[in-house]
């Protein structure tokens, strides 16, 4: 029997506020319980469970052929019922007969002997997703965040008719039964086959006439051949890992996954030919001169660069502020990290704390820019881009969103999208909080920084084994072993992910570009006993002595205090400088743990398994990128949770936040 749902509370009471410091034993014999309890026969467990039919998602579509035999010989064929009927968790959306046979009809074959193996099979991955069990409970308008195994997004629509609600994907095909569960997954019945399009991010835009003026500016500056790449056709997953992913693996509470593939991902946000007639751009040579008065102006030593190709002419940084090394479907800009919580859809729970608001940032094609995502928690909104105060202007999309590629997604913009003085004011004068995900396209890219956390269906998330030259920003030594956990209910981390590095490691990342200006900057981590020593460096130069991640915050050389236990400081704000002197700061109040395994606290702030380390001061005379270095002084786990940019001016009045 295969469990996907377990209802924990039974061990909440001994478990929840035992520290992993104070009681791997006892986690330990508790999760060896829960190893052995699926063993059981009985396919009836009581409402916390999913019940099952006993067959499998490959059997009851065989037992069906009056139904789905078209789509039975499709599995036969190319071998892919063996994988449904296997161990493991699905969801399939299974296209019935009268689907098949009017898709034979638009491609204007006869029967599926028509078709190759390798487009059969291709058919069959464009129906499934594997490793996770998505039921319409967990469905929102746009895209899924779990890929099928084509590599491909399936994009919902949800509607309501007279009947309730209608599930719509990839536009055409509509659910016509939905949350079929069987033994090893779930099954939604559907009216159309999916066929996802093979075109290129440039091609799909190219053949989107509302784009047209956008699209010939895109040419002339040679930028779609920037956004054209497909896949590192050169990189080969570990096979040590591989065969701990196959065996499914379990290690320090985790998935054990490495990347199969190394793809790339491309995000156009695009001003439509209606938006540029409204700011009176009718032409090339209209959008020649508009980009021209902001980017001269913002770069003036490069005003005489007539030539669209290079890189700092004005028309050329236009179109690239448009542009993004990532694949960010609609809910990938901010939502997705907002709501990291494996129960999120029916419970609400995350790990943000929405008091204040949360802030993304993300590099663009146009040279040492930044463009800000943000939540607006006033109005319940996602995605406000380069708003530049509470009331001021922004950049919104419209319902024009999630146009899918073969390599990219592109989005509608309601106004003009530039980088200006006003935008870099913004950036450069508050806090800059960045996830240590934010930093790699190639963990959006390759479907690895939205974890198992997110849709439910496992206890466990998933530990990324990061092969060296797999992350173009990370720079490792042979003895460092990089790994990535994304979301984890346990974890008291920013967005609940962390870069976690073993073994006798060298290690250095390269930051996203930072505005011109002078900042305190900080790494947040959190200690435990299974840590070791490390020395930060910042540019190359040591950070002060090495910081020991052994030390829990209540160490007298930390000093920290919980908020309230002391009369006399009852919001903790004299212990707040106390800690500063020796280097180090709370976590902030933003975020929280939800399961707590490990860690307890309403926020990290009221955690002392979490703090910040102050790295120091220092003066960025222009706009660029930074190291982060580590090395180890004694052995141990590092762990990397975000950095932190706050310009000088903000301390004074800093939040708590």
């Amino acid at each position: 029997m295969k469990v996907h749902k377990i209802n924990f509370s039974v061990f909440t009471s001994m478990v929840a506020k035992v520290r992993f410091k104070r009681a791997f034993l006892l986690t330990s014999v508790f999760m060896a319980i829960i190893f052995l309890w699926p063993a059981c026969n009985s396919d009836d467990i009581g409402e916390n469970y999913y019940t099952f039919t006993g067959e499998t998602v490959g059997q009851y579509i065989k037992n069906r052929p009056e139904s789905y035999s078209e789509f039975t010989h499709i599995l036969d064929t190319t071998g892919v019922m063996g994988l449904l009927n296997a161990y493991g968790d699905y969801t399939c959306f299974l296209p019935d007969n009268e689907a098949m046979i009017r898709f034979y009809q638009s491609e204007g074959k006869n029967n599926l002997g028509d078709f190759s193996v390798d487009a059969l099979q291709k058919i069959a991955f464009d129906h499934i997703i594997k490793n996770f069990v998505i039921t319409t409970d967990d469905f929102v308008e746009g895209f899924l965040t779990k890929q099928t195994m084509s590599g491909r997004y399936v994009d919902v629509g949800i509607s309501s008719d007279e009947s309730g609600l209608v599930y719509t994907i990839n536009t055409h095909s509509e659910i016509t039964e939905r949350d079929i569960e069987v033994h090893n997954g779930v099954i939604h019945s559907i009216n159309e086959v999916l066929s996802p399009t093979d075109n290129t991010l440039v091609e799909a835009i190219s053949r989107d006439e509302n784009f047209s003026l956008f699209f010939e500016a895109l040419v002339a500056t040679g930028l779609d051949q920037e956004i054209s790449l497909i896949k590192d056709e050169s990189y080969v997953p570990d096979p040590e890992y591989v065969a701990m992913e196959n065996a499914n693996t379990i290690y320090n509470y985790a998935r054990v996954r490495v990347p199969r593939e190394r793809k790339y991902g491309f995000t156009a946000l695009m001003e439509s030919n209606a938006t540029y007639a409204k700011n009176d751009i009718h032409n090339l040579d209209d959008l020649k001169a508009y980009a021209k008065n902001v980017y001269d102006t913002m770069y003036p030593g490069d005003a005489s660069i007539t030539d669209v190709t290079n890189r700092k002419n004005s028309l050329n940084r236009f179109v690239a502020y448009h542009l993004i090394n990532k694949k960010l479907p609609m809910r990938l800009f901010i939502e997705k990290y907002d709501n990291t919580g494996m129960n999120y859809a029916s419970t609400g729970e995350t790990h943000s704390v929405k008091v204040v608001d949360m802030f993304e940032y993300i590099e663009t094609l146009c040279p040492n820019t930044l463009l800000e995502v943000r939540t607006l928690r006033t109005t319940n909104e996602y995605n406000i881009f380069n708003m530049i105060s509470e009331s001021g202007p922004a950049i919104r999309l419209t319902d024009n969103f999630d146009n899918d590629a073969l390599n990219g997604v592109y989005h509608e913009i309601d106004n003009i999208l530039v980088y200006d003085a006003n935008v870099e004011r913004m950036l450069s004068t508050k806090r800059l909080r960045m996830d240590v995900a934010s930093f790699f396209p190639e963990l959006v890219n390759n479907n690895i920084r939205i974890g198992n956390s997110l849709i439910g269906g496992g206890l466990f998330s998933e530990r990324w084994f990061l092969p060296n030259g797999y992350v173009d920003r990370i720079n490792a030594s042979a003895t460092t072993e990089v790994h990535y956990f994304n979301a984890d209910d346990r974890f008291m981390d920013y967005q609940g992910d962390e870069l976690f590095l073993l073994g006798l490691y060298d290690f250095e990342i390269t930051t996203l570009p930072i505005p011109p200006g002078t900042y305190e900057v900080r790494f947040g981590y959190q200690p435990t006993h299974l840590r070791g020593v490390a020395q930060l460096y910042w540019d190359g130069v040591p950070t002060g002595i090495p910081l020991d991640l052994r030390l829990y915050a209540n160490d007298p050389d930390i000093g920290y205090e919980y908020p309230g236990t002391d009369a006399r400081d009852p919001d903790g704000f004299e212990n707040d400088k106390a800690m500063r002197n020796r280097g180090y700061m709370k976590g902030p109040a933003s975020y929280t743990v939800i399961e707590e395994w490990w860690y307890s606290g309403a926020s990290a702030r009221m955690s002392e398994d979490v703090l910040r380390r102050i790295l120091g001061i220092y003066t960025f005379n222009e706009y660029s990128t930074h190291t982060f270095s580590v090395k180890a002084v004694k052995s141990g786990e590092f762990m990397f949770d975000y950095l932190e940019f706050v310009p000088l001016e903000v301390l004074e009045y800093e939040d708590i936040y």
